[in-house]
């Protein structure tokens, strides 16, 4: 005699995901930039930059099953760096002041897809997109300082989001940011003095949904 099936255990339904969300954040961010004439292939001193980046954000999320997509915005400050006088490059130092990057404020617009956990209060999640920055720099008291300029790169990251409450997650994630090649002044000719590099960020923060 045949024993009848089992019946299938029952799917815990994922938590509800979808909507609109925004939050803040506190991180870190480090990483070096190469400055010198990369038209002429010629290099610069090395200028490392770091620095603490608060943030705020907003996004809206979709959801199918498990699956959970959409896309944020994040507006934050950036790191800075400076070399000391006298510091040089293969062919370019900072003779006549401090070598300096700062990069002032960071706008990333992304998309995000990421699986939730089977019982639905936890999100692994990569994400990818634009990257725009606020930045000056260059070397003090010389040409090569520039004025403050807009650059437009990219970034990209992995992240992990929890849901404490029904409105209320917690987040972290890691991201890498490039801004492409930051021009700076001249190089007391036609050509750019410029920098040329990216920078990590590891931030954490909360996000409440509505």
């Amino acid at each position: 005699m045949n024993e009848p099936a089992a019946a299938p255990a029952p799917t815990v339904a994922a938590a509800d995901w979808a909507g609109s969300y925004g939050g803040l954040s506190l991180g870190y961010g480090s990483g070096m930039y190469d400055q010198g004439v990369s038209a002429l292939n010629q290099d610069g001193p090395n200028i490392d930059v770091d620095g603490l980046m608060v943030g705020l954000n907003y996004g809206r999320n979709y959801q199918n099953g498990n699956t959970v997509y959409g896309f944020d915005i994040g507006v934050s400050t950036g790191v800075d760096g400076i070399a000391p006088v006298n510091t040089w490059g293969d062919m370019w130092g900072c003779g006549s002041g401090e070598c300096n990057i700062d990069i002032e404020g960071l706008v990333t617009l992304r998309g995000r897809y990421g699986e939730l956990t089977n019982d639905g209060k936890t999100l692994f999640y990569g994400s990818a997109g634009l990257a725009a920055a606020r930045y000056v720099g260059g070397i003090y008291n010389s040409d090569q300082q520039g004025v403050t300029e807009t650059n437009i790169g990219f970034t990209a990251g992995v992240g992990v989001e929890h849901m404490l409450q029904s409105n209320i997650s917690i987040f972290g994630e890691a991201n890498y940011v490039d801004l492409g090649t930051l021009d700076f002044g001249t190089n007391g000719g036609s050509e750019r003095y410029d920098g040329e590099g990216a920078f990590f960020t590891a931030r954490f923060g909360v996000n409440y949904h509505f």
